[in-house]
């Protein structure tokens, strides 16, 4: 009888026989959408003619390009970010949990400030508080769920890759995209 209840405990907290982990993609596309806002904020700025980095006694172009290339490393830390929580780290689960929670925290704030905004015309940071207090709740709410978290403990960076690849990489990927260009435009037309 005993031997029986262990390999049925074994076989429940297998990967393959546990639920569908929650929130991963969503936490994915934010990590990368913030990633593309990051990496598309010098690029938009070039043409909008506006100088970012302005240093006495520094050449504008030389400042630019080396505002571009700062911001590119720095694009990486979300990126990388993204992938350790696609490829089932717990501990970039934790992460997540802790600073998507802080950000949901800031959208309440913040949410004066878009009163005032909307009563001027200025419709962009709709698009900011959309993020920051309804997807990173969701997200927050999701990761939290014990099946999603019996998933990352039990779950192999292989394993976690083959759940998380092929189409559904595509996918997040181009909500990613479409996240980061809104982002990068609400913020640079507050």
């Amino acid at each position: 009888m005993k031997e029986t209840q262990t390999s049925s405990t074994e076989i429940e907290t297998t990967p393959q026989n546990l639920p569908a982990p929650q929130g991963i993609g969503m936490a994915v596309a934010l990590d990368w959408g913030l990633t593309v806002q990051i990496a598309l904020t010098p690029i938009i700025s070039l043409f909008r003619q506006s100088n970012l980095v302005n240093l006495p006694g520094f050449n504008p172009t030389l400042g630019n390009i080396l505002f571009f290339i700062i911001t590119l490393i720095i694009a990486c830390i979300p990126a990388l970010f993204g992938e350790m929580v696609r490829r089932g780290r717990n501990w970039a689960r934790w992460t997540q949990l802790v600073v998507t929670a802080l950000l949901s925290l800031g959208g309440l704030i913040s949410l004066p400030n878009l009163y005032q905004s909307i009563q001027i015309g200025n419709f962009w940071p709709i698009v900011t508080e959309i993020i920051l207090v309804i997807i990173s709740p969701l997200i927050v709410w999701r990761l939290s769920r014990p099946a999603t978290a019996r998933w990352f403990k039990s779950v192999s960076v292989t394993e976690a890759r083959r759940r998380h690849g092929g189409s559904w990489v595509w996918f997040i990927a181009l909500w990613a995209i479409v996240g980061g260009v809104l982002q990068t435009l609400a913020a640079m037309n507050r």
